[in-house]
């Protein structure tokens, strides 16, 4: 048997234990192959899509891919999937634009279910009622279950499957001339060549790209001529911490301060301290008291009996387990070598990301001290969320064996912020991102990005290295442009920020797309990891399906997906077509290219996207002013099914325009005459071979027959089957003609790329 067929049969054993186990024992078995003499010789392992990195944006191109049928290997350094959100422990969900569809939505829901049967909320963090929380080991056993249905699906829905392999690192990657092959990956036990069709850049760091020869930016400046006093983000080690109420066990109590524990102690009681203000007001006051610290990053605890949540104040007395996450950014206020944030070498040079990663461990150690000695609070790391090796491998010559036991219980990866990114087709900048993010606001019109990909929404946030001299002039960026180009809303990703300029082969995800230093701040949060990270994988898995160069892709065949997998890309709203209707794909399609003009639009204030407490923010929404009305189901006059047709596919429907009946230009259109215009737009003539009945309301000595079943075999009627007719005779509605719109575009171009 092949190695790929063992880790398949050790797949189709998962059924027999927990749905998670399938991924730990294809990654032990596999390392335990490589073990065995016969594997002494480098692998070669082929798949469609090679996906580097685990985290949020890797688990979730992996997923999408598979999803769309290509066979995926997913690579990740470490034992733990999920990447900030979970193997960085931040936890709690920074998701203000409200956008949880696509895979973020599915994540979101499968967490929420996993405590309800706990019965436990998940509305812990951020002092509010809405926010979503999870233990960094339940958020991995869902990306992990995840994972395990689709490849328990294949048989049924055409699915492919992802193969997991942890303890992976990339250490060359193969390419021919311009274009991307696979890579070269250590395994604790081997080696092994993975060929692949796309590669994934979805690493923490974007370690993949200097190894591919891609151009990137890292700070403000190009790989070509890196400046190394370019500055990135500060990082964060944070810890998962829990209260003892019995007292804290002794192996976890810091008896002595930590190294470097006077260098920061005014600085955490700065943050939070005995006696401080509370979040029972705002603004927020600093020092905060230590209930309102544990608010903010607040988590459920599976090991407490009872339940508890954001949503009041004497909800944040009774938290039993946080993040420690704010008073430990590192370097912090005592700055790196006199300078605000980290120099670029801390991405390119892999000593002093050793050295930093260790210091930053440190510190966090320190304000564990503090809030033992300082605060009295019988807090500590939880004993029930990590152990490892690494975190200690990690620290060795530069934190003391006596806090070994507690820094097994770290994260096993710090919360990196900002990594390098591709020099890409399109780089959105703070301008673009904020013009874009004006959509539909005070009455004023979309200004919809028609290649979008995802839908973000947070503010421009910097952790330092956000001097004037850090920033990227190119752009026109300055400091001052934290606060002038401030988001005021969602705002789009488009196609070109996953493409590279020069390479193909290759798609980014994480935080290593193309955009500028500003925007990575707005970018770089677990929400639109994990949808930026579906978007990275469809483009994957269509680029290997047809054959053809990420960049040559239509970014229509892709959003169809997307939307269909149901990931919102447009910023306009309607009433009459929430997320859950039959024809929302089509009617997210004909806002991002114009195709209508809906009846009413939202006109949402203005305010900051993080101001949660702007009344008029909430009398909007309260009003309903976030959203307009389309019409989904006003029905279509000849005249505006012309223009209609025109706007969607140009000047080809000239000729199939008389098609429609010649009833005046006002009058109603029927589902069968507009069925019949597409059919022929798209290529169907009458000589077209013995159709299949599609419809029992469309028989084979019908007219349509022929139209309906061409369309039918390209997928035109994905949606509309659903409803168990075509009804040719009743008037075309605008949702509908909006869906069958956007497949037969989607259709014609899948089938122009395949050379039909």
């Amino acid at each position: 048997m092949t190695l790929k067929g063992t880790l398949r049969s050790f797949f189709s054993m998962t059924d027999r234990g927990p749905r998670w186990t399938g991924m730990v024992i294809v990654a032990v078995a596999f390392l335990a192959l490589l073990g065995t003499p016969a594997c002494a010789e480098r692998m070669r392992l082929d798949y469609d899509v090679l996906v580097v990195g685990g985290g949020a944006g890797g688990a979730s191109a992996a997923i999408a891919a598979a999803r769309l049928g290509a066979s995926v290997a997913l690579l990740e350094e470490t034992d733990w999937l999920g990447g900030q959100m979970t193997a960085a422990g931040v936890s709690t969900m920074d998701d203000l634009s409200g956008n949880r569809t696509g895979l973020y939505g599915e994540f979101i829901d499968d967490v929420r279910y996993a405590y309800f049967k706990r019965e436990k909320s998940i509305s812990t963090c951020y002092w509010d009622g809405n926010t979503a929380a999870f233990e960094p080991s339940v958020g991995r056993d869902v990306l992990l279950s995840m994972i395990e249905r689709v490849n328990g699906g294949e048989a049924n829905n055409g699915w492919g499957r992802v193969d997991v392999f942890l303890g992976a690192r990339v250490t060359s990657v193969l390419r021919r001339g311009t274009v991307i092959q696979g890579a070269s990956v250590d395994l604790k036990d081997g080696r092994a060549d993975f060929l692949c069709r796309v590669l994934v850049d979805a690493t923490e760091y974007g370690d993949v790209l200097p190894l591919a020869e891609v151009q990137y930016r890292a700070g403000n400046s190009l790989s070509t001529s890196l400046n190394p006093r370019s500055r990135i983000q500060d990082i964060t080690w944070t810890a998962v911490i829990k209260k003892y109420p019995g007292g804290v066990p002794q192996n976890l109590r810091l008896n002595t301060p930590p190294p470097g524990y006077a260098k920061y102690v005014d600085g955490f009681r700065r943050v939070v301290a005995a006696g401080g203000n509370s979040f029972r007001s705002y603004p927020l006051r600093m020092p905060v008291d230590f209930p309102t610290h544990n608010g903010y990053r607040g988590l459920p605890d599976s090991s407490n009996p009872f339940d508890y949540t954001a949503a009041t104040p004497d909800g944040w007395e009774r938290i039993t387990k946080t993040g420690v996450n704010w008073a430990n950014d590192f370097p912090g206020a005592e700055k790196w070598e006199g300078r605000g944030g980290l120099p670029v070498a801390y991405l390119e040079d892999l000593s002093v990301r050793r050295t930093v990663n260790a210091e930053a461990m440190l510190k966090t150690l320190c304000f564990l001290y503090y809030v033992q000695h300082e605060l009295g609070e019988p807090w500590s790391v939880a004993d029930d969320e990590y152990y490892g090796e690494g975190q200690v491998i990690q620290t060795l010559g530069v934190v003391p064996e006596e806090f070994v036991e507690i820094v097994r219980r770290f994260p096993p990866i710090p919360y990196v912020r900002e990594s390098r990114r591709i020099v890409g087709i399109d780089t959105p900048t703070s301008k673009s991102v904020r013009r874009n993010s004006e959509s539909y606001r005070d009455g004023g019109p979309g200004h919809e990005l028609p290649d979008s990909m995802a839908i973000g929404g947070y503010i421009l946030d910097l952790h330092a290295g956000d001097e004037d001299s850090d920033m990227e002039p190119e752009f026109g960026e300055s400091s001052a442009s934290i606060r002038t180009d401030m988001p005021i809303g969602p705002f789009q990703v488009p196609f070109g920020s996953f493409v590279p300029v020069e390479v193909d082969g290759l798609v980014a995800a994480e935080k290593n797309l193309s955009m500028s230093r500003l925007v990575s701040g707005a970018l770089r949060l677990q929400p639109i990891s994990m949808l930026t990270g579906q978007a990275a994988g469809t483009i994957a898995a269509l680029s290997a399906r047809f054959g053809i160069r990420p960049r040559d892709l239509d970014p229509r065949l892709v959003q169809q997906h997307l939307l269909d997998a149901g990931s919102a890309l447009s910023l306009c709203e309607y009433h009459d077509v929430p997320r859950n209707h039959l024809m929302w794909p089509g009617v997210q399609m004909s806002n991002l290219y114009g195709w209508f003009e809906a009846l009413d639009l939202p006109s949402s204030p203005s305010a900051k996207i993080d101001d949660i407490y702007n009344n008029r923010v909430v009398l909007a929404r309260l009003f309903g002013l976030d959203r307009g009305v389309f019409g989904v189901d006003e029905p279509l006059a000849r005249h505006e099914a012309e223009e209609l047709l025109h706007k969607a596919f140009g000047e080809e429907p000239r000729l199939a325009l008389y098609a429609l009946p010649e009833f005046g230009r006002n009058s109603f259109i029927s589902r069968g005459d507009f069925v019949d215009a597409l059919a022929r737009i798209i290529g169907y003539k009458a000589s077209y071979e013995e159709p299949e009945q599609r419809f029992q309301d469309v028989p084979p000595e019908s007219r349509l027959a022929g139209p309906v079943d061409f369309l039918w075999r390209r997928g035109v009627f994905a949606r509309l089957a659903a409803t168990g007719g075509l009804m040719p005779d009743l008037p075309l509605t605008r949702g509908v003609a909006a869906d069958l719109t956007m497949r037969t575009v989607t259709a014609r171009a899948a089938e122009k790329k395949l050379g039909r």
